[in-house]
């Protein structure tokens, strides 16, 4: 199991590790920190509970997410962090606020009304609070097998999507998030029926 590398170390590592998920089909572990993801400040929690199996448990009721003053910092800044994640295959990733091309802003403006398709019956939540509890649970504990080469610099991990009330969406069950291996940065998060990248 290749060490897990800071941002200082040079980008072929992803390379590598890609490589090596493609050929050597590599097991990976997730590794959470007590810190992440910061969301809004130390009070405020993401509600994700992982399986055994990765899969991800969105509670139908529970905290805003991001939260006011995350998103307030959007406004100034695109590279502002969303949120950070501590995961066994790239280390320290983020998703940052963005723009169109990637991070939080294009997951809003392409992917929210799936989202809002996935929580339509299943509680109060905003299509955010599903979106940041999926990726939380996708990228710090995947499935087995999982993340795997996406090609072109990136990595794509997928995982099953249940509520805390054992339902599932419909029709769409599973996420996909996709994270460039270059940058270590979230590219996006959408709910899809597919369980495989």
């Amino acid at each position: 199991m290749p060490s897990r590398r800071n941002r200082s170390v040079v980008t072929g590592v992803a390379a590598v590790v890609a490589a090596g998920l493609v050929v050597g089909g590599l097991f990976l572990t997730a590794q959470q920190g007590a810190d992440d993801p910061v969301l809004s400040g130390p009070t405020t929690a993401p509600t994700a509970v992982a399986t055994s199996d990765g899969t991800v448990v969105i509670d139908r009721t529970g905290p805003d997410l991001p939260g006011g003053s995350v998103l307030a910092s959007c406004d100034r800044d695109s590279r502002a962090t969303v949120a950070r994640y501590d995961t066994a295959a790239l280390g320290d990733v983020v998703l940052q606020c963005g723009n169109s091309s990637q991070g939080y802003e294009h997951i809003r403006v392409r992917h929210t009304a799936d989202w809002e398709d996935v929580l339509a019956g299943h509680g109060d939540r905003d299509w955010d609070d599903a979106m940041l509890t999926a990726v939380q649970t996708a990228l710090t504990s995947p499935r087995d097998g999982f993340p795997i080469d996406a090609g072109d610099g990136k990595v794509c991990y997928a995982a099953a999507v249940r509520f805390d009330d054992g339902t599932a969406p419909s029709p769409d069950g599973f996420v996909k998030v996709i994270v460039s291996a270059t940058t270590d940065r979230v590219i996006t998060a959408y709910p899809t029926n597919d369980d495989d990248c």
